[in-house]
This record gives structure tokens, sequence and C-alpha cells, in this order.
């Protein structure tokens, strides 16, 4: 993880840009004002969806039942293109 000024940033956006997609790194930017962190774009979606699920009460029940039940052996339930097919 990187940390800089957000002036010194903007002089070294492009590369900034570069580590934070290829590397999976980070940048945090700071000023006198508040601090912004510089992620990937799926870096962010990712927390995003995460947010989402961990704010939907519903879907975090189901996730959790799900993982019991496939640590006790349970195969059951629908494959993954099914589930997901709104993703493929």
């Amino acid at each position: 993880m990187l940390a800089m000024s957000i002036s010194e940033g903007r002089k070294k956006l492009f590369e900034l840009r570069r580590r934070v997609v290829e590397d999976c790194d980070e940048a945090i930017l700071t000023h006198k004002d508040g601090n912004v962190v510089l992620i990937s774009m799926d870096q962010w979606v990712s927390w995003q969806e995460t947010e989402r699920l961990m704010n939907d009460k519903r879907a975090l029940q189901m996730l959790e039942d799900s993982i019991k039940r496939h640590q006790q052996g349970d195969q059951s339930g629908k494959p993954a293109e099914i589930v997901f097919s709104d993703l493929l």
C-alpha cells in the first residue's frame, strides 16, 4: 500500500493507476481536508457487493445457512450455473 499527498499523487497518477490495477495495490492520497483511497474498479465492485450482502439480512442468513449445510456434507441445491446465470 502506498501513501502520499494528493499533490504527489496527481503527478504520479498514471503510475498509480498501473500499480493499483495491475498489482492489486492501493494508494492512500492524503490531504489536510481528508484522505482518499485509490483502488481498482474490480476491487471497488467487489467491496460494494460485499457491503450490499452484509446489509441484506435475508441474503446473509441464506449464505450462512448454505455454508453450514456445505460443511455438514450437504451437496443438494441448485448448480452454480443456475444460481449465477445472470452473472455469466
